[in-house]
């Protein structure tokens, strides 16, 4: 069993992440946006989690943080020992070593995309923000940003960890969710010495002035105790650049009518999955299916390569379809199958379910 519980949360184009303890409870929730604290704080409990530290990666320009929300409640803020935030945070330094319950992860600074950014590597993770995308580097025409530095920090602190580590960016606009670090170093366009060099996929031009919504971002997050708006503003800038190559056409998918004839024997090939919350599979899943949650993914690519062709199942078909997507950009499974209208159309049609 993991060590650790992983969810991802997904939202116009942003990733936050909740990592946690098994074994003590403890929790820390990683870039948190303002208004999903209800959604943080709920899943945390269904997953038998207590958040005790938020981490922002770095000073957001796309969103505003929900850190203030947190500090307030007594949960301790964890931001680069470079950033400019007022905020009462705890500073992290370059090679620290940060705890949550018995999980250990060390501190990188990986500055480019904002002077603050940093990433956090343990336990077969890398957490790294606004840095290293699935396909692409972060913006880098903000002012401020470098794309010579962000590069640097790509290829000397990212790229040279194991090929196998599992990387949690910050945001995710291909509807991929995770990537590894073997993959990116052999596939990612950005990190090409001769593309990088010439700075071809730099997005825009380097300007003396942002935008004034994005200077409204990172004034806000920057602030003591800002006056902070009743909702998220619209997003402003994407934090990707906008030549990253798509994601390729929609897997394919498939009715609960054409599978359930053959559901049995692709469950008794163990080629049938269920990437629903670990809760969620326990109330009601299709006979044979195999429990991968969504977000916990990466840490089973081996076994997924193993078998081959996939059905990928969930609730109504949204999630799965973010399964498919994910194992297909990565080359684990090359054609999966997504299941259409999930379990809810499943049991619509009254066919059979396990508890």
């Amino acid at each position: 069993m993991l060590p650790l519980t992983l969810k991802t949360f997904t939202d116009s184009g942003c990733f936050t992440h909740l990592v946690g303890c098994r074994a003590t409870g403890q929790a820390l929730l990683v870039d948190p946006k303002l208004g999903k604290r209800a959604s943080y704080l709920k899943t945390a409990a269904d997953f038998g989690l207590r958040i005790v530290a938020v981490l922002d990666t770095h000073t957001h320009a796309d969103h505003l943080s929900d850190s203030l929300a947190f500090l307030d409640s007594g949960t301790e803020l964890w931001m680069s020992a470079k950033t400019a935030c007022r905020r009462a945070h705890r500073e992290l330094a370059d090679g620290e070593e940060v705890r949550i319950g018995n999980l250990a992860f060390r501190v990188l600074e990986v500055p480019g995309h904002t002077n603050d950014s940093i990433a956090l590597h343990g336990h077969g993770l890398a957490i790294v923000g606004d840095t290293l995308f699935a396909g692409s580097l972060a913006r880098a025409d903000f002012v401020g940003s470098s794309h010579a530095q962000l590069l640097e920090s790509v290829r000397t602190r990212l790229l040279t960890l194991p090929d196998d580590t599992v990387v949690l960016p910050g945001h995710g606009y291909r509807d991929i969710l995770f990537t590894t670090i073997g993959h990116e170093r052999r596939t990612n366009p950005d990190v090409d010495p001769e593309r990088a060099a010439s700075g071809l996929r730099v997005v825009g031009s380097k300007t003396d002035a942002n935008t004034p919504e994005v200077e409204f971002n990172l004034r806000t997050n920057r602030a003591a105790r800002p006056k902070l708006p009743t909702t998220q503003p619209t997003a402003v800038a994407c934090c990707a650049p906008t030549s990253a190559a798509p994601s390729g056409p929609r897997p394919a998918e498939k009715t609960c009518e054409e599978l359930a004839p053959l559901q049995a024997a692709i469950a008794n090939d163990r080629c049938w999955i269920d990437v629903r919350d670990p809760w969620e599979f326990q109330e009601a899943h299709i006979p044979g299916a195999l429990s991968y949650p969504l977000s916990e993914l990466g840490f089973h690519l081996a076994e997924l390569r193993r078998a081959g062709p996939a059905i990928l199942q969930c609730r109504s078909g949204v999630r799965s379809m973010t399964a498919a997507k994910t194992l297909r950009y990565l080359g684990v499974i090359g054609q999966p199958i997504n299941l259409a209208g999930g379990i809810l159309r499943w049991q619509e049609l009254g066919l059979p379910v396990e508890k």
